[in-house]
């Protein structure tokens, strides 16, 4: 008895630490830690979510036009500042966090299909009033024909 009594006062600190860590509201402000629901597209584009204010509590409409942050390179969907996507692929749904496309490699080559973890890169940020593209720095890697584009920070 008198071990498991002092294992257990033991562990409490333990424990307090690591409470301590849990990210504060303020901070959640990716789609998946933002609390989002009702994610989808419209016209092909445009994300749209009800998400928590990050440091509010309370709840807000959002969207983002996807052309302000992809670009479609050879078929693979890619990070670019005002990529314009759209215009070459087709389909575009959302699964999820997840944005799913059909895009042209080229006339001859055809469509490859793109499935985009948007939560994964942190690449969507909720802030205050408005869904941005995060930073620069993350996007994907632009390969040749008949390669895959892959996720890279840099």
């Amino acid at each position: 008895m008198k071990t498991s009594v002092v294992s257990t006062l033991a562990i409490l600190p333990i424990l307090a630490t690591v409470s301590a860590f849990e990210i504060a509201d303020i901070y959640k402000k990716t789609l998946g830690n933002s609390d989002c629901t009702a994610i989808h597209l419209t016209e092909g584009r445009i994300l749209r979510a009800n998400c928590v204010k990050p440091g509010y509590g309370s709840r807000a409409d959002y969207n983002l036009d996807l052309n302000t942050c992809f670009a479609n390179y050879l078929g693979s969907l890619n990070h670019v500042t005002n990529g314009g996507f759209s215009g070459s692929c087709a389909g575009c749904h959302m699964d999820g966090t997840k944005l799913i496309c059909e895009c042209l490699i080229s006339p001859e080559s055809g469509i490859k299909h793109n499935e985009v973890e948007l939560d994964n890169w942190d690449l969507i940020q909720v802030n205050d009033d408005i869904l941005t593209c995060g930073s620069d720095s993350v996007g994907l890697e632009m390969r040749g024909t008949g390669k895959a584009a892959r996720f890279f920070t840099a």
